[in-house]
């Protein structure tokens, strides 16, 4: 017995060698050191609610490591993926701006490329995957434009405000955020008897700015200061996640062009939608009175996170892969990751639908009755059914159909295939081709996203490439495509189009 328990302690010695390592759990905007064993990898948890947006970037620290980030769910299914975002120039690994699902734990995993091993530095940021400011209230000058007073010590920064229905803001007016970016705080106690409210002030430039803000009531509104006079964008509004009389939290503004999403405790709690204040400014802090009598409210925080979009050589980051959602769910997510506008419109949605043929050529099926579009994202699934094994079809989606011989199809085809390419009379224009493993009949999920001058096209949820394409009005439609006389039928399900200006 007793040189089988020291056999066992050998054993458990070498695991941390072989690859097999212990998970830790991981510190929003704390940056965790690793190290990757040759062929092995290392493992991270944390919690979120369900609709947070995090990112993760995992940079290398060793020459030779080439790190990969996958991000999976509580139940071990991968959500996530990313190597080299912006390759030749870097080798690592983000997964900016997504979207979680569910109220659990995650799982990061970090490997290496091909086997690659070295040091690494892993960090979880709120919203984006640039750090702006991670403000911890030790060094920087907050100053208070209207009657609130502000007083910082030991890293929290300490508010009061008093008055009847009174808001006093605080801010730094050495840090200015850009139009688009996450703000984050831990409102550590907030206090008023006869009621209060406490938030995070946008984009503000003199007296003009916008106020997410909480009630001890447990609700939320969105207001615009223009030069000091309110207008309120949403009323105050309930949400399940947030917890009425509650004094300790932590409030979340995401902020992309006209669009902005809240969140309470990391939970996504409502979005709203305004076009007055486009331009960047400084991010401040809120609490207010409530009751009809003169009170005061005072409220402490702490660890003011800002965030905004990483950019590879000035251009914004496209993602190699986009969720596991349908409709509004992945709408969401790709207006966060900056893919698609946030004021559109749904323009579309169809359950099912189908086009079969059998000769050669391109059969449609047009949707919308006859509508145009010009800026919009479609997408849905399609099986993929009929022709032989070796035969030459495909399924794919109709834009910018003008007429008969004039529009522009994505497709698939069941060698494994894919590509974009503009019918122009009589012929297809070069446009994007490529092969992807595991293409071919059965079901696959389609997504086109036309903005401006460019095409963006996305199978099986990942990333296959961008052409550009100048913008013009058309419909939309789906299609069978035969290179030779085959009986192929395309069936859709889960069709639909989000449409901007």
């Amino acid at each position: 017995m007793a040189r089988l328990k020291i056999f066992l302690i050998f054993i458990a010695a070498l695991i941390p060698f072989v690859g097999v390592r212990a998970q830790t759990i991981l510190t929003p905007y704390v940056e965790m050191s690793g190290s990757v064993p040759a062929g092995g990898s290392q493992t991270f948890t944390f919690s979120a609610q369900s609709g947070a947006v995090v990112s993760l970037i995992a940079q290398a620290e060793s020459p030779d490591l080439d790190p990969i980030l996958s991000l999976s769910d509580q139940a071990g299914r991968p959500l996530y993926s990313n190597d080299d975002y912006a390759y030749p120039d870097s080798p690592d690994a983000l997964l900016e701006a997504v979207t979680l699902p569910r109220t659990e734990t995650y799982t990061v995993t970090v490997t290496g490329f091909a086997g690659s091993a070295g040091d690494y530095a892993l960090t979880l940021l709120p919203g984006y995957g640039n750090p702006l400011t991670i403000e911890d209230f030790s060094g920087s000058d907050w100053d208070s434009p209207d009657d609130a007073q502000a007083t910082r010590s030991n890293n929290i920064l300490s508010m009061s405000v008093e008055g009847v229905r009174a808001t006093g803001t605080a801010q730094n007016t050495d840090v200015a955020a850009p139009a688009n970016f996450m703000a984050q705080v831990d409102v550590i106690e907030v206090t008023n008897p006869s009621g209060w409210t406490a938030g995070i002030t946008a984009r503000r430039q003199g007296n003009s700015y916008y106020l997410y803000e909480i009630s001890a009531q447990g609700l939320w509104r969105f207001s615009r200061y223009a030069d000091g006079t309110a207008t309120v964008l949403r009323d105050w509004t309930g949400h399940p996640s947030i917890l009425a009389g509650e004094p300790t939290f932590t409030l979340g503004l995401m902020a992309n062009g006209v669009g902005f999403d809240f969140f309470y405790n990391t939970a996504y709690v409502g979005s709203a939608n305004d076009a007055t204040l486009t331009e960047g400014g400084t991010v401040g802090l809120s609490i207010g009175t409530t009751s009809s009598l003169t009170s005061t409210t005072t409220a402490q925080f702490d660890n003011l996170v800002i965030t905004t979009p990483v950019e590879v050589n000035g251009a914004r980051l496209i993602p190699n892969e986009i969720p596991l959602a349908e409709g509004t769910g992945l709408v969401m997510a790709l207006k966060r990751q900056n893919l698609i506008a946030p004021d559109g419109v749904m323009s579309l949605t169809l359950p099912e639908s189908s086009v079969q043929f059998a000769r050669p050529g391109i059969n449609r099926l047009m949707l919308g009755r006859g509508t145009n579009y010009t800026n919009f994202a479609l997408g849905g699934t399609v099986n993929m059914q009929g022709g032989t094994p070796s035969g030459d079809v495909g399924c794919g989606i109709v834009f910018r159909f003008t007429d008969e011989t004039h529009y522009t199809l994505a497709y698939i085809d069941q060698r494994g295939g894919y590509g974009i390419s503009e019918r122009d009379g009589e012929d297809f224009l070069p446009g994007l081709y490529g092969t992807r493993e595991g293409l071919g009949q059965g079901q696959h999920h389609l997504l086109i996203i036309a903005d401006d001058n460019t095409l963006y096209f996305y199978v099986d949820r990942q990333y296959v490439g961008t052409i550009d394409d100048p913008p013009r009005e058309g419909q939309v439609g789906i299609a069978v495509v035969n290179f030779e006389a085959l009986n192929t039928s395309c069936s859709y399900s889960n069709l639909w189009l989000w449409e901007w200006d």
